[in-house]
């Protein structure tokens, strides 16, 4: 098994097929990692889920808790060097400020946030968790050599 960032350098150079295949990782990550797997129900990438509103505006995936609630996902592929932006997050704060959603996951393979992106996620009226590259890196999750191998990756 490799390490988190052994893993991210398997991904496709391209950003949108990079994107892509963080989001479906994501999607496996948060069922199968053994912090998050007990929280999540039902995961759906946004075109799957059955309450979407209309096309990918910022939210990547959904999830319904262990306790019923909503929550919508963005997933952020960066470089770990990358500072998110309040413009990065500025969409998936306003589409997800919905009565649908419950609480907000930003998780990203990157700790840097600016300090207005900061500012926007932790002033939101519904909370905003964030997941970053230190928390795949502290994760107990066993991530595959190369991206093309995640169905085979163990939880």
């Amino acid at each position: 098994m490799a390490e988190f960032t052994q893993f991210l350098d398997s991904f496709d150079p391209d950003s949108t097929a990079k994107g892509k295949q963080f989001e479906h990782f994501v999607k496996r990550f948060l069922k199968k990692d053994p912090g998050w797997s007990t929280q999540v129900d039902k995961i759906w990438l946004w075109n799957d889920w059955p309450g979407r509103w209309g096309p990918d505006c910022g939210i990547d995936l959904v999830f319904q808790h262990s306790n019923g609630q909503i929550w919508a996902v963005q997933a952020k592929c960066y470089s770990p060097q990358y500072s998110i932006t309040k413009e990065d997050v500025d969409t998936f704060l306003s589409e997800s400020n919905r009565s649908e959603i419950d609480q907000r996951l930003l998780i990203a393979s990157t700790d840097q946030l600016s300090p207005n992106a900061k500012r926007v996620c932790d002033h939101q009226e519904k909370p905003v968790t964030q997941f970053l590259f230190s928390d795949f890196e502290k994760s107990a999750f066993e991530y595959p050599s190369h991206v093309s191998n995640l169905n085979t990756a163990k939880p």
